[in-house]
């Protein structure tokens, strides 16, 4: 008898708490995306699932298509259970710290990270926008380099 493992109950309430059905899919990219903090593109969480990387390996090994991933990501963003970061790369990096905070990416590798605490970024003037103009999203990055030692 081949039995599915249960899901993690964390996870399912997560996801049903942002009106999202739990399904086999949403499961499996959540465990991945929830395990911990993370930033991650579509792709990186594709190669997570098809490697059969320990923190899905109890939701189930049958593989999940590219597009359903692809899309899982995108309800989630919407769901505001991860936010979606323009690093400049070209591909979407999903942070599953879905609240406002900065990030620096190395523009050698592509790989996103929080500021550290005590690094403080500032807008201002925002409240002088003209009249009809709504802020629906504040994304500050910045784009470093290893410096040469």
């Amino acid at each position: 008898m081949n039995r599915r493992p249960a899901p993690d109950l964390d996870l399912v309430q997560r996801l049903r708490s942002a009106g999202l059905q739990p399904t086999r899919q949403r499961l499996a990219v959540a465990a991945v995306m929830f395990a911990q903090p993370v930033h991650l593109t579509a792709e990186q969480v594709v190669k997570t699932l098809h490697g059969g990387a320990p923190t899905v390996a109890d939701v189930d090994a049958t593989p999940i298509s590219r597009a359903t991933v692809y899309a899982t990501l995108a309800q989630f963003a919407e769901a505001g259970l991860l936010r979606e970061l323009h690093s400049g790369t070209g591909a979407v990096v999903y942070d599953s710290n879905p609240t406002l905070h900065p990030h620096w990416v190395d523009v050698e590798t592509g790989q996103v990270h929080d500021l550290p605490p005590g690094v403080r970024l500032q807008v201002s003037g925002i409240d002088t926008l003209p009249a009809g103009l709504q802020v629906q999203d504040v994304q500050l990055m910045l784009r470093v380099k290893t410096s040469a030692a």
